[in-house]
Order: structure tokens, then sequence, then C-alpha cells
């Protein structure tokens, strides 16, 4: 019998890649690539090119992902990120740069702030607790807690467990100060983030408009296209609580816990517009003010200078789930976001926009909840069904982790295979 994937994104893209011919991908979309998708728009100007907002791939903590991608052509870069605060912009990571804030009252207060922080790591009951006594109460009321409100499109961040990331991305100030994303890699031309899934596509076998209609558990079979078939392990990308839904003999409890699992909703405002100075080589921007309407503004020409005509840019702005409730509601925001930029000054006047479209998501960020992510895959993987990812694991994560997480499966699987067939034999 056959493995099969469900879904032609990058973790499950990876984990075919490593497991080999013995499985085959279910996609119920036309194309691959999940949410690291790219195109060009032409205009007038020249030709831009965007993601699906910032995909860049930060491959510190896991090296074998990066040698997933050999023969890919990538270039190396470093980040150059900033946070806009107060009418400045400082150096990412704040707790580096706040010395470079002109008010001496706000910086002598963070300075007091890290004397008193406990150097132990302790082990925190919620993610604002983390935050707090992580980085003292004026870093946190100035950026940590604005931004992960916005960010998250929750005001009660205590409401929110610590996933296996979140620490990560949250450096402490006695940690290395450079964080997980202070190099990263993104490919060369104006293919965009979608080069990345295309490589490692080849020779996977990809069913396209394959969605998953149903799955039985104790007869291991999936509906796809109103046919039934047969597997021998089930490798789930999709989100973990849409997972559970479509299995029609689950277990009642289990459906029960997955509605506690919640996720935030997501809009990237794609934007082609005249360059002006405030764009400079700005890698991406980070925006804590509850005054403005999105969290975090990327440019991708300043990492590829190919996916923008010359004195031009293309980027990207990710729009907070605090102000929409839906789609309807995110797509009229936008007219407010073109002002805020325009007030900020990343953009010079309505006139200088060449290009823009706004995309909705569904799903964006997972908020982490350890114990119940893992009471529903514990159960699941009981029936050979994997649920991997940063949807399929309900937690934080970029592609280098999630395509970690597959070639670690890969590994368990064919071991645990070895295993049995020397049972066998004995």
């Amino acid at each position: 019998m056959i493995t099969y994937v469900i879904g032609a994104g990058v973790t499950g893209l990876s984990f075919v890649k490593v497991f080999g011919d013995d499985a085959e991908i279910l996609e119920s979309k036309k194309e691959l690539g999940g949410k690291a998708l790219s195109y060009q728009v032409e205009t007038d100007v020249g030709d831009f090119g965007f993601d699906i907002g910032g995909h860049w791939f930060h491959h510190k903590s896991a090296p074998e992902a990066l040698e997933l991608l050999e023969g890919l052509e990538l270039e190396s870069h470093k980040r150059n990120a900033y946070i806009y605060l107060d009418g400045q912009f400082f150096d990412f990571p704040i707790q580096q740069s706040y010395i470079a804030h002109s008010n001496l009252d706000f910086v002598k207060r963070v300075e007091r702030d890290f004397k008193a922080i406990q150097k132990d790591h302790k082990l925190y009951d919620n993610y604002n607790d983390m935050l707090l006594e992580s980085y003292g109460f004026t870093l946190y009321e100035s950026f940590f807690r604005n931004y992960n409100m916005k960010m998250l499109g929750i005001e009660d961040l205590s409401r929110i467990g610590i996933g296996n990331y979140e620490k990560k991305r949250n450096v402490r100030i006695d940690e290395d100060i450079k964080g997980y994303n202070d190099d990263f890699v993104y490919p060369k031309g104006v293919i965009g983030a979608k080069g990345i899934p295309i490589f490692l596509a080849k020779n996977a076998k990809v069913n396209f408009n394959s969605k998953v209609k149903s799955i039985n558990l104790e007869k291991k079979t999936i509906e796809v296209n109103k046919k039934n078939i047969t597997w021998k392990n089930l490798i789930s990308t999709m989100p973990l609580t849409s997972l559970v839904k479509i299995i029609s003999d689950i277990d009642p409890e289990i459906l029960r816990l997955s509605k506690k699992l919640e996720s935030t909703k997501g809009m990237i405002l794609n934007i082609g517009v005249k360059r002006n100075p405030i764009h400079g080589n700005k890698s991406w921007v980070y925006i804590p003010s509850l005054d403005y309407s999105f969290y975090r503004i990327g440019f991708y020409s300043n990492i590829e200078p190919l996916l923008a005509p010359k004195g031009y840019v293309s980027m990207y702005v990710e729009c907070s789930p605090l102000f929409f409730q839906n789609k309807k509601e995110a797509l009229a925001l936008v007219p407010k976001v073109i002002d805020e930029l325009i007030e900020i000054g990343f953009i010079g006047n309505k006139e200088e926009i060449v290009t823009s479209r706004s995309i909705y998501l569904e799903h964006n960020y997972c908020l982490p909840n350890i114990r119940v992510s893992e009471r529903i895959r514990s159960y699941l993987e009981a029936f050979g069904i994997y649920s991997i990812g940063r949807y399929g694991t309900w937690h934080w994560s970029s592609q280098h982790e999630d395509m970690k997480q597959a070639i670690n499966l890969v590994k368990k699987l064919k071991t645990d295979s070895t295993i049995d067939k020397t049972i066998l034999q004995v």
C-alpha cells in the first residue's frame, strides 16, 4: 500500500522528497506550494514580483532542511530588520537598540527593568508572562505586548500557551541577541518563494484537484474524487482542526478537544510603489503601535532587486486581525492601510501606487495549545495518521522547521519499518 500525503506545500513536498517513490501527494488545488506562492504583475513601468507575505528561508536551526534544497539557486542575505516606535526606526531586536531612543527616561526605565529580570529560565504559565518576565515592563508595554496582540489578533495574551518555537522567536536579553533569523536565503531571480516548492516537487507524484472528502480510521480508507482508496500511512499537512472534521469515525472526545484549538485570520496587502528614501535597504519593519492597522511591512525587491522595476519597490503589508473579523472587513480595511502608510512615509501619495492586491488568509497563525494538539496527534498516530507542519502540528513555525519535522518523520517511519521487518523475519 502507498503512503499518501495531504497537501503539496513545503512540508508535504519535503516528506515525499526524502521518503521516495512509495509516497504520493493529494493536493486539493490545481497548483502546488500552499502559502509559499508567488506571482508577477505586468505594468506600464515594468514587472513586479510578489509572494504571499515574507517567505524568507531562515535555516540556522535546521541545516538538514537547507541540504534538501541543494541544487536550487539560492542567494544568502543578512537581515536588515527595524522597529518603528515613537516615530523612530530602531534596529531589530529592540532589546539591544533601545539605547538610541530619544527619550532618556525611557532608556533608564528599560535598564532598570533589565537589572531586575530573573536570569534563570523558568517554565512560564502563558505567553503573556513569558514576554513580561523576559523583557521587563517598559519594553513589554511599548513593543512586545502590542506587537503580539496585533500579530495574533488577541488582546489577552495570557490565553495563549507556550509552543515549541515561541521562545526561539522571542529572544531573551541574556541569550544570542541576533535571534534565529539574522540571516536567510531566498531563490535568485524572478521566481520568488515558489521556487522552493517547485524544486522540492521534482520527481514527486502530485495528484492535483484531489481533495480528501472523508477518512475512515477503521478501514484505513480515504475518499478522493468519489473514490475510496486505502493507505498504509497517511501524512497530513492540512489544519489539524479540519483533519479531525473529515474523519467519519472519530472519537467524539477528540472532536470536542479539536474545537479548543484557535487560529488567527490574516490579510496580506501586496503593493508595487515608487521607491523613496525610507525604503532604504530594509528587509522588514515591525510596527507595534495600535494606531496602525498593520504589524509588519516587508520589501521583496530589497531582497531580490529583479522583483521590481528600477526606481520602484515591491512590498508587503501584514494587516492585524485586531481590525477585522472576516474577509469582507479585511478588504474594507485597505483604504485605511494606504492612508497609514502615507502617514508614516512608506508611500508618498496614492498616485505613486502602481499595483496592489489584497490576499485574505482564513488560517494564518495557530495559537499554541500543546496539551490539546499533542493529545489529538497521538490519537491519530495510533491509526497511522501523522499530522505535521505549522497547521498540522498547530504551532508557530517557519518553513525550515516544518521541513525538519518532515525529514524526522521519514526517519521514524523508515526505522519503524525496519524493526517490523526484523520482527517478522525472527
